[in-house]
C-alpha cells in the first residue's frame, strides 16, 4: 500500500514545475495550482474523517478514492495542452487539479490511521512499513527519468558496450510499441499507479469504523485534543513550518536545471532526497526512545535551515545535493514524528480525524499559503528567467524564518515526556480524547 501511495505522487512532484514551464504557465500560476492541490484535505477532517470513523471501512473508500484520483490524472495533460495551445482555461485547469486533490490527499492520513490501527506497537514497527513509500517514491521517480531519457540511456550504453548494440536497437523497437515519450507521461505513469492501488486496496485488512455512535461527531471530538497547551503549540510550530516546506518544491526542479541537469533527469536526481528517507525510517524508533521528541523535532527543523541555507548560496553542485539528500532527517523527524504523536494523544476511535486534523492544518492550510507566497517570491526573483534568477533572496527568507521558529520552539516546548506513549496506552485513554503521557510511559 505505501509503495504504491508514495509512488503515485513520486512519479508527479520531482517533475510538476519543469511540466508546467514547458507548458507556459508561470511560476506565480504555478504556486495557484499547488495551492488549489491542497484543498483536498479541507475535506479530509471534516468528511473523510467523519465517513471512515463512523460509518464506512478504511480499505473500501480508499479503493474508491483512488479510482477516481486515477481518471482526474489522465485529464489533467489535456486541460494542460488545452490551455498551452490557447492560453486560456486557466480556471479549469485549477478546478481540475482541485479535483484530484480531493480523491488523492485525505488518503494519505487515512493510509497512516489504517497503518498505526494493525500495529501491535507502531512507535517501533511504522517506521519499516513506511520505509515502502520511499521505495515507491523513488523506484517511479527513477522510472519517469528512465522513460523521459531513455534515448540518451540507450546512447550511452551502446558507448560503454558496444556488443549489446544489437540488443538495445531491438530495445527500441519495443519502445515505439509505447510511443514517443512526453513531459505528460508523469500523469500516465501516476494514473496507473492509481488505478493499480484502488484495485489493491480491496486486499487490504479488514477496517470497519469503530464501535461508537454512528452519528457521534468524530471531527468535533478530536478538537478537544488543543485544550492540551504543548500538544497545540507542537502543531502551531508544525503549521509555520509547513509555510516554508513549499519553496523547496517549488523551485530546487528549476534550480538543478540552472545547474546544467536535463529535464529528464530531474526527477531521477531528486530521488536522492527519498533515498535519505530509509536510515531515517530505520533509526527513528531507537532516537525517539534515546533523545525524545524534542530534540528529533529540533533536529528536523535544523535540516531544512542547513538545506536552505545550501541553496540560498548556491554552493556547488555536491553541497546542492547533500541538501536534497536531507530530506530524510527534514520529513521523517518533523512529519513522522508528529503523526505518531497525534496517534498517542487521541481516542482510538478517533485516529481517523486527528491525523487528517493535522493534515488539514499543515498541508490544507498552511501549504497552499506557503505555495502562494513561494509564488509570488519566485516571480518577483525571476526564478523562470534562467540566468537572472535570484535563488539567493528566494532561499534566505524562508531560511531566516525557520531560524526564528527553531529558537521559539527549543525555548519555549516543554513535553510532558520525553518519548511518544505507545499505542496500546492510547486505548485505555480517558473519555475525553486526551492522554497522560507520564502515565503512558510508566504502564
Amino acid at each position: 500500500m505505501w509503495a504504491l501511495e508514495w509512488g503515485i505522487t513520486g512519479a508527479i512532484m520531482t517533475y510538476l514545475p519543469l511540466y508546467f514551464a514547458e507548458n507556459g504557465l508561470s511560476i506565480e500560476q504555478m504556486g495557484q495550482l499547488m495551492a488549489v492541490a491542497a484543498i483536498g484535505l479541507w475535506v479530509a477532517p471534516f468528511v473523510v474523517g467523519q465517513v471512515c470513523d463512523r460509518w464506512m471501512n478504511s480499505e473500501k473508500y480508499l479503493a474508491l478514492a483512488h479510482f477516481a484520483g486515477g481518471l482526474t490524472l489522465i485529464a489533467i495533460p489535456i486541460v494542460t495542452e488545452i490551455y498551452r495551445q490557447t492560453g486560456r482555461n486557466f480556471s479549469g485547469l485549477l478546478a481540475l487539479v482541485g479535483l484530484y486533490a480531493v480523491a488523492y490527499f485525505p488518503t494519505i492520513p487515512l493510509a497512516s490511521s489504517l497503518t498505526f490501527r494493525h500495529l501491535p506497537d507502531p512507535n517501533r514497527q511504522f517506521g519499516r512499513i513506511r520505509i515502502w513509500g520511499t521505495v515507491g517514491w523513488v523506484a517511479s521517480g527513477m522510472t519517469l527519468s528512465l522513460w523521459l531519457g531513455h534515448a540518451d540511456v540507450r546512447r550511452w550504453v551502446a558507448s560503454k558496450f558496444p556488443a549489446c548494440q544489437d540488443r538495445l536497437n531491438h530495445l527500441a523497437e519495443l519502445l515505439t510499441i509505447l510511443g514517443q515519450p512526453t513531459s505528460s507521461d508523469c500523469f500516465r505513469i501516476a494514473a496507473i499507479l492509481s488505478f493499480a492501488l484502488g484495485c489493491f486496496c480491496v486486499f487490504l485488512p479488514h477496517t470497519p469504523p469503530a464501535n461508537v455512535a454512528k452519528m457521534s461527531i468524530a471531527p468535533l471530538q478530536t478538537m478537544r485534543m488543543f485544550l492540551d497547551r504543548q500538544f497545540t503549540m507542537l502543531i502551531g510550530v508544525s503549521f509555520l513550518l509547513a509555510l516554508a516546506v513549499p519553496f523547496y518544491s517549488i523551485a530546487v526542479p528549476i534550480l538543478l536545471e540552472r545547474w546544467g541537469y536535463a529535464a529528464a533527469w530531474v526527477p531521477a536526481v531528486m530521488t536522492v532526497g527519498q533515498i535519505s528517507e530509509f536510515p531515517a525510517l530505520l533509526l527513528l524508533s531507537l532516537f525517539l526512545r534515546r533523545y525524545g521528541l524534542k530534540v528529533i523535532f529540533s533536529l528536523g527543523m535544523a535540516a531544512w535551515l542547513v538545506r536552505y541555507a545550501l541553496f540560498a548560496f548556491e554552493q556547488p553542485g555536491g553541497l546542492i545535493l547533500f541538501g536534497i539528500a536531507l530530506h530524510g532527517i527534514c520529513h521523517v523527524f518533523l512529519i513522522i514524528t508528529i503523526q505518531l504523536y497525534v496517534d498517542d494523544q487521541c481516542a482510538s476511535e478517533n485516529r481517523v480525524s486527528a491525523q487528517n486534523l493535522f493534515a488539514f492544518i499543515t498541508m490544507g492550510i498552511a501549504m497552499p499559503v506557503g505555495f502562494l507566497i513561494a509564488g509570488k517570491l519566485g516571480q518577483w526573483c525571476q526564478l523562470n528567467t534562467g540566468r537572472d534568477a535570484n535563488f539567493q533572496q528566494f532561499f534566505a527568507i524562508p531560511a531566516l524564518f525557520i531560524l526564528i521558529l527553531m529558537l521559539i520552539f527549543w525555548l519555549l516546548f516543554c513535553p510532558k515526556t520525553e518519548k511518544p506513549a505507545s499505542v496500546d496506552a492510547v486505548d485505555t485513554e480517558s473519555d475525553d480524547g486526551q492522554s497522560d503521557l507520564n502515565d503512558q510511559s510508566s504502564r
